[in-house]
């Protein structure tokens, strides 16, 4: 299976499971999602009060969709047309599954608090597999990452903006519980994503090696650049190179597999949980 084909697998899983999440786990708590889909379920009420539609008519999917197409049209020239279309797929994914999977009436848990807590983790599991697969959850995500490459400002603070003024229009306009309740589950929602989300995470790699050359393999085939001295074994007394390189979690297995490929007996060290400050590049596109 190639790598391309794996990815439109990712992304169309995804949209599958972060639409089913919506519509299985959250909507029948009565709360909301963030960002564009957060916005396209307060839109779908508006819709439905102000036309006087049937109340149990799911028109999320549609809206989230239709939402999304302004961004996508902007994204398409100035980002990687491979993350906009394997992003495009997700929107797709989640907006079938959103239309056609049937709302119950009533939450599968009776307790809230497990009711988000399955609905955030299961949400933010769905939305990690599109980013595995080179795209995005569409709407804040693109806005986002084009902000960041563009060095206008923090990702972070765009979505704060965005879910503070989803959470305050519920507040306004439905109850404090809702609002509260909605921003648990963001909360959750996004540590969850944070998680799985593999190519989000810096990892240091040490490799003790007889082959000097690995390190330029390295460079060359992963495009990572590598720190590195002459080491010596305490008790052999024999000399050693050793370099350390940082990698996404994603990138893992890649350096794994280059080096044992020229060094089969060369000893890696991998130490994770680290915080990188300074010119580390992700690639998250």
């Amino acid at each position: 299976m190639s790598k391309k084909f794996q990815n439109y697998v990712y992304v169309i899983i995804s949209g599958f499971i972060f639409g089913l999440s919506i519509n299985l786990l959250l909507m029948p708590l009565g709360l909301y999602n963030g960002g564009f889909t957060g916005i396209a379920q307060l839109l779908s009420d508006l819709v439905i009060k102000f036309l006087n539609l049937d109340a149990n008519l799911q028109i999320s999917g549609i809206m989230t969709f239709l939402i999304n197409i302004p961004v996508f049209i902007f994204a398409f020239k100035r980002l990687s047309r491979r993350f906009v279309i394997n992003s495009l797929l997700m929107i797709t994914m989640q907006t079938l599954s959103m239309s056609l999977i049937p709302i119950p009436k009533e939450a599968f848990v009776g307790d809230m608090f497990i009711g988000i807590i399955l609905a955030a983790v299961v949400g933010g599991y769905g939305v990690s597999l599109a980013f595995k697969g080179r795209g995005s959850g569409g709407g804040l995500d693109i806005i986002g990452l084009y902000r960041s490459q563009q060095n206008k400002g923090s990702v972070g603070k765009i979505y704060l903006i965005v879910n503070s003024a989803i959470y305050l229009y519920c507040f306004i306009f439905y109850d404090l519980e809702t609002a509260v309740y909605s921003l648990i589950y963001s909360t959750i929602f996004a540590y969850t994503l944070d998680k799985f989300h593999h190519s989000n995470i810096e990892v240091s790699v040490m490799v003790f090696t007889q082959n000097p050359d690995i390190k330029h393999i390295v460079n060359n085939q992963m495009i990572r650049g590598a720190t590195y001295w002459q080491g010596f074994g305490s008790y052999t007394k024999q000399p050693t190179e050793v370099f350390v390189s940082i990698v996404s979690q994603e990138e893992v297995p890649t350096i794994k597999r280059i080096v044992h490929a020229y060094d089969p007996n060369a000893f890696i060290i991998i130490t994770e949980n680290l915080k990188v400050v300074g010119g580390f590049e992700k690639r998250l596109i």
